[in-house]
């Protein structure tokens, strides 16, 4: 079965190059296409780290992540990076302050998803309202000229979303990157240049 053999492979391939996960190669892909990393960054729903690991080993030396998350991050910076974390809610008043005040950023990443129930029209208004509050927190936070990528389930609000993301950001692609599994309902948003 083709898509089992592509979930061991990115899977593996996750565990020898030291990523807690394999939606690492997502973020790679996107990173590959359009270049949106640049520092500073906001993690937004971080863990297991993958994402944030990626972002500090591709940036290299001096580069930042602030992460946030419910979760613990399960990776470590490289050295002469930093990794700014906070096991907490983005929403709650704790969790806007910290980003506050360890922002502005120049990318936004989110892979963040809701708690899913099975069902494909619940879980889908669902992510589009957590894709809604991703780009509220980029509004609020991106420098001019900034970048946002986040995930997004497909359920018939995608044309919505990008054309809300199209409003605030100069170009705006969705996306299915190879490392998302066949049966998944995941696309990508990717908005460059933040203009307002």
């Amino acid at each position: 079965m083709p898509g089992r053999e592509s979930v061991d492979f990115y899977t593996l391939e996750a565990r020898r190059l030291g990523y807690p996960s394999r939606s690492v190669f997502k973020l790679q892909e996107i990173q590959e296409k359009w270049k949106p990393l640049k520092k500073p960054v906001l993690d937004v729903g971080a863990a297991p780290g993958g994402w944030t690991l990626f972002t500090l080993r591709t940036l290299g030396v001096d580069s930042r992540v602030v992460a946030i998350d419910l979760g613990e991050l399960d990776v470590k910076a490289p050295l002469g990076c930093e990794i700014v974390f906070l096991r907490s809610d983005i929403f709650s008043r704790e969790g806007m302050s910290f980003v506050k005040q360890n922002g502005p950023y120049a990318c936004v990443l989110s892979d963040a998803a809701p708690a899913t129930t099975g069902n494909r029209l619940v879980d889908a208004s669902r992510s589009y309202n957590l894709a809604l509050q991703v780009l509220s927190i980029a509004k609020k936070n991106l420098i001019v000229g900034g970048n946002l990528v986040f995930k997004l389930f497909q359920g018939g609000d995608e044309k919505e979303v990008r054309d809300r993301a199209k409003m605030i950001f100069k170009q705006v692609r969705l996306f299915k990157p190879k490392a998302v599994r066949q049966n998944s309902m995941e696309i990508y948003v990717v908005g460059m240049g933040f203009c307002s």
